[in-house]
């Protein structure tokens, strides 16, 4: 029977998977997956609209579970104490989810958050104690199976209400500990049609401590693809990108993963606007938002900008071919910073009653669900927008690095992405070259460090003297950079 799955492999997935894996590598019932760029479930499209949900290990002295993250509670506690109240409450909140129109969770902490400590062979997961006491919890011996017994039943509390979870793991170059539990945790998920992805790694801009070259990284992302895909053949992949930046290390081109995910923010006015563009004229691999909010407190940022910022933002990842669409977070949270603690979907205050047979949601739902709960996926894409502001998102005039891109042929690149920096590399700015491949990179101090690269090219850098810097007809301190010549690097997955 020449391409079927041999009779030992299907006794391993076990019996479900047995009556539902057919020859020719046929994908069971109910997982997601790519069709020339799209998802699919069933044969029937689909468009993951997300939310990001914060989950956290509790346990007592006989056991652990998953639980809602504590600061979700109005009292920064959780609210129960043990496994079956605890998942009465996500059930709650996953049910709410869905009604808000959701299709999607990506969990977070709950496999992300590891730690080593000292010489151990294995991870510790912080951990909340009762009511929520830190601490940390060895994921070795009997202890790591109830841990995947925790994350299990986390994923039927998915299944049951009808949701698909994007599930946030910590990979880390040059760490095998993590990568080992990362692949038992597949192992114990692999025949969950509500995973729909594991996520590798978030934002490596700020969390990989290492100047990485693009052909290192395309090589280790292929190593752990390769890997998943042994544990979890019927699972997708993805890497969080902060955006735009990531390309001179990070390049989502490169990324041997089944689809990338961009998490960016509105720093700048239409700064996620024109984020998207670039994804949309410069990304080939299927592509989603991941993460994105505008905080809102209805006091300082009316909720009504909030939802206007959903509309716009959604629309524009339809328009730009973008497949998803995920909203950074469930609530708000108190964190310390306005810009984190009212990105939420619910507020901190009064109570939702989901069903009369489940607890009480603590917080109250923002009008920003109502570009979630009116999204239509099949509607006709408006056009993908490009910002009066793309090159220029800051509006500033205080210098500018001028220059050129070209390819080595002498050919203009367009879409490259140039960053300068501070003397104490404390500040930075960034643009994109136009079709020409010129550009105008402004800020508001004048540059000391540069780099310059494109997506599936090298990167160049450099040093400039800030007293070199000439004023022209417009007033404006300038350095001109040249032409900067810029090698594919033929990277093939």
């Amino acid at each position: 029977m020449a391409g079927c799955i041999p009779f030992r492999y299907l006794l391993g997935l076990g019996l479900a998977a047995l009556l539902l894996v057919g020859c020719g590598g046929q994908v069971p019932s109910g997982f997601v997956r790519l069709e020339n760029g799209r998802f699919h479930v069933d044969g029937k499209p689909f468009f993951p609209i997300a939310v990001n949900y914060v989950m956290h290990l509790q346990f007592n002295d006989s056991a652990c579970w998953a639980a809602p993250f504590r600061n979700y509670e109005r009292e920064d506690r959780f609210r129960y104490q043990t496994k079956d109240s605890t998942h009465r409450l996500i059930k709650a909140e996953f049910e709410l989810i869905r009604k808000l129109g959701f299709n999607t969770v990506r969990i977070t902490s709950l496999a992300s958050d590891m730690k080593l400590q000292g010489d151990s062979l294995y991870p510790w997961l912080p951990a909340q104690y009762g009511w929520g006491k830190d601490s940390l919890y060895p994921l070795n011996g009997d202890r790591v199976e109830h841990y995947f017994d925790a994350v299990d039943d986390m994923v039927l509390l998915a299944e049951e209400t009808g949701l698909k979870l994007i599930i946030l793991v910590k990979l880390f170059p040059g760490e095998p500990s993590y990568l080992r539990q990362a692949l038992k945790l597949v192992d114990r998920l692999r025949d969950r049609p509500g995973v729909l992805a594991y996520d590798f790694f978030n934002e490596p801009l700020y969390f990989d401590v290492h100047d990485r070259p693009k052909r290192e990284v395309h090589e280790l992302v292929k190593q752990w693809q390769k890997r998943f895909k042994a544990h979890g053949p019927n699972q997708l992949t993805t890497i969080g990108l902060v955006g735009v930046p990531e390309v001179f290390a990070w390049d989502p081109n490169v990324l041997a993963v089944d689809f990338v995910s961009f998490h960016p923010y509105e720093y700048e006015p239409n700064q996620v606007m024109s984020e998207i563009h670039w994804y949309g004229k410069h990304v080939d691999k299927p592509w989603i938002v991941g993460e994105t909010s505008l905080p809102a407190d209805n006091d300082s940022v009316p909720y009504a900008e909030q939802l206007s910022f959903a509309h716009r933002t959604l629309a524009q990842t339809v328009a730009c071919g973008g497949q998803g669409y995920s909203w950074w977070q469930f609530k708000d949270v108190k964190w310390g910073r306005f810009h984190s603690d009212y990105m939420g979907v619910l507020s901190m205050a009064g109570e939702t009653q989901v069903a009369p047979d489940l607890p009480m949601v603590h917080g109250t739902v923002k009008p920003v669900w109502q570009a979630f709960s009116t999204f239509d996926p099949t509607a006709p894409p408006g056009p993908c927008i490009v910002p009066d502001n793309y090159y220029n998102f800051s509006s500033l005039t205080g210098a500018k690095l001028t220059g050129k891109l070209l390819d080595r042929d002498r050919r203009p690149i367009e879409g490259g992405v140039i960053h300068g920096w501070n003397e104490h590399w404390t500040r930075s700015y960034y643009t994109k070259s136009k079709a020409d491949g010129s550009f105008e990179l402004f800020g508001d101090f004048r540059f000391h460090h540069w780099m310059a690269s494109a997506t599936r090219c090298s990167m160049v850098r450099g040093d400039c003297d800030p007293n070199a810097f000439y004023t022209g007809a417009d007033s404006i301190p300038a350095y001109y950079l040249g032409e900067l010549t810029l090698e594919d690097l033929h990277l093939g997955e």
